[in-house]
Order: structure tokens, then sequence, then C-alpha cells
């Protein structure tokens, strides 16, 4: 935290720290929040290191106390050492924006001429692609505003939004791939669930994986089967970019107190550290390269984009990943039996990788 002197016998750098350890739930807190709001400009830039805090209670109670300075001594505000912490992007992101806000009041403009250059900003990100893709339709060469706008977007509506761009000038992309959606698989199921117990119970594909095999299942033998998603078009409503629906009928097709399995192989250039992130309706298992990553015990739980992220280490060249989802029993007034699943680097970005799943 930045050094603020002591004015009129007030520490604030320790009415700050008491704040983000008892926000105003005590009375030394209260106390401590009532100096703060009353202060002059000059604790601004203590505040905001404040609020670099990944307590989001403690944050917006600085915030507040930060909101009362503003309105009361706005002018006074050194707008060029608030600045300076808006443009550190190891800083919270809720932080940031506040002293952009405080910035763009005292110096209009500000926001856009940084904006637009945040296409890489952990925090802005999303706001730098929003600019490009009001941007683009203005300039008479769309084609590379819309590129750059598909290339740093991370958000499936602006991916969509920047894809329909391309389209119109020719090019077609893969919103989904871009995204590290894994849209080829080959599925197998239903097996029995007994009496919704399939998540705590092994089945033979968590044994091993063999494309050949035909195995006992629920009602009968099952075999493996391709089965590749079709991605949602750009110009969709549906909140889904490549959900592998089991229940479709070229998949497993409706099943109730039921398991299925998905399987898939990529290949990468180079071992990495990777992100995974997914959701599953029943439950969500999954290993990678035989070894269970991830699990999650949750029936009719629906499926929400990246509720589970969670790292992975793959390997040069081929990685294999197998997905086990539940299906819970009847009566089921919502039979979803589906999950995604993407595998990106730290940014969100689709990693870079081959399908290479063959029968």
């Amino acid at each position: 935290m930045s050094c603020v002197a002591f004015a009129g016998g007030v520490n604030y750098e320790t009415d700050i720290a008491t704040v983000v350890k008892q926000g105003r739930g005590s009375a030394e807190g209260r106390a401590a929040w009532d100096r703060l709001s009353a202060a002059k400009a000059d604790v601004l830039p203590a505040l905001l290191e404040g609020m670099n805090t990944k307590d989001t209670v403690a944050a917006n109670w600085l915030r507040l106390a930060g909101d009362r300075i503003v309105e009361r001594d706005l002018k006074a505000i050194d707008a060029a050492k608030v600045l300076k912490f808006v443009k550190d992007p190891t800083k919270q992101g809720r932080a940031r924006r506040f002293g952009l806000e405080i910035v763009e009041r005292l110096r209009p403009g500000t926001r856009e001429a940084l904006i637009r250059d945040w296409t890489d900003d952990p925090e802005f990100r999303y706001d730098a692609v929003a600019w490009l893709l009001d941007f683009a339709p203005t300039t008479s060469k769309h084609l590379p505003w819309y590129q750059l706008a598909f290339d740093k977007s991370r958000d499936i509506q602006q991916a969509r939004d920047a894809a329909i761009g391309l389209e119109k000038n020719g090019v077609k992309v893969s919103v989904g791939e871009h995204l590290g959606f894994l849209m080829d698989w080959h599925v197998i199921g239903p097996f029995d669930g007994k009496g919704q117990k399939g998540y705590h119970l092994n089945y033979p594909p968590e044994k091993k994986v063999d494309l050949k095999e035909e195995l006992d299942g629920q009602d009968g033998k099952v075999r493996w089967k391709r089965f590749q998603v079709k991605e949602t078009a750009p110009t969709s409503k549906d909140r889904h970019q490549a959900l592998v629906n089991l229940a479709d009928k070229n998949a497993l097709g409706n099943a109730d107190d039921a398991v299925g399995f998905a399987y898939t192989e990529f290949t990468i250039d180079k071992a990495m550290k990777a992100e995974m992130r997914g959701a599953a309706d029943d439950n969500f298992t999954v290993y990678v390269n035989g070894v269970k990553v991830f699990g999650f015990e949750e029936w009719r739980n629906g499926v929400r984009h990246d509720r589970h992220r969670f790292a992975v280490d793959l390997k040069k060249g081929k990685n294999t990943v197998l997905v086990k989802v539940c299906q819970s029993a009847a009566p089921n007034p919502e039979p979803n039996w589906e999950f995604m699943l993407r595998v990106v680097d730290a940014t969100g970005k689709g990693i870079t990788m081959k399908n290479v799943l063959t029968r």
C-alpha cells in the first residue's frame, strides 16, 4: 500500500487495513470507515490499494468510502496517481475500474483512448473487443478489425459477432475451435445407474477404452459410436456453443437412471499446463490420459458455460479425454443428458490442437 501521511492525527492506512479486516461489522470498523469517508482526496491512491483484495465485501466498503470522497472532492484528486494504479494489470479489476471511472470524470476521453489498446488486459479485454466490434463497421477496411476482435475475444457472443463480421467479408471461422471446445467424440452407453449410484461405481470404460469393444449396457449390448457436435451458428441466440447432447438419437438416446461416456483424442506440439472448462447434467467426471482429473456430483443441476474449471497437464503428442455423465432416474421433469468441455490457455482461448480420433 502506498504511504499516506497522517492528516489531523488520523492514520488512513491503519483505517484502510481495519475496514479490509472488519468492514463496518464492529464499532472500530465503523469508526474507521467514517474517517475514510470524510478524508481528503489524497487518500484515494491508498484506498485503491486497499481495494486490491479478493475480498469483495471489503473492497465494496472501501468503494463506498471512495464514492463519498469523489463526490465531495473530485477536482482535488491526483489523476496521474490514480491512472498509474489503473494501468497496472496485476491489480484487482474492480479497483481498476473504479479508478478509471474517476480519471474519466477528470479527463474525459481517457477511457476510450486506453480501452481500445487493452485487448490483452485481464480485466478490460471484453471492453476492448466491444470497442473493436463497434469500430469495425465504421471503417472502409472491415476485415482486419473483425479479425483482431475475433482473435482477442474470449466471450462466446463477442466471438460470434466477430465471426459474423468475418463471414460478411468472405472469411469463415469456427467459434467452437477458437474457444477450445472438444467437438469430435466417440460415445457409449447407456449403462445401468443402479438407482442413481452410477457416479460412485466404476464401469469398463473407466478401466480402459477400446473403441472396438462391445459391452453390456442397460438394455443389451452397446458399442462405441462416433458423434460429432454441430456447433451453434454465429447468428444463433442459443447460449451454448458446442453442447454434447447424449440424449440425441445419433448419440445414446433417451435413458433414465443411466451412465454414459464420451471419449476423444487430440495432439499438441509440446507439453503444457492448460485448463479445462466445462459442465454436465448430471454429474461430471473427467479423465485425461487415463487419470481422473475432475469429479463433481450434483443431480439435476443444469449446464452453465464454464461452470467448472480445473488445471490439467498435457503431454506432447497424443492426449486422451474420457468424460462420464450420469442421468437421473424417472420421473425426470428435465431429462437433459449433456455436457460441454473445452481446453484453453490462461486467458480462455482454445489451445492449438489437432483432433486425431479415428475408428
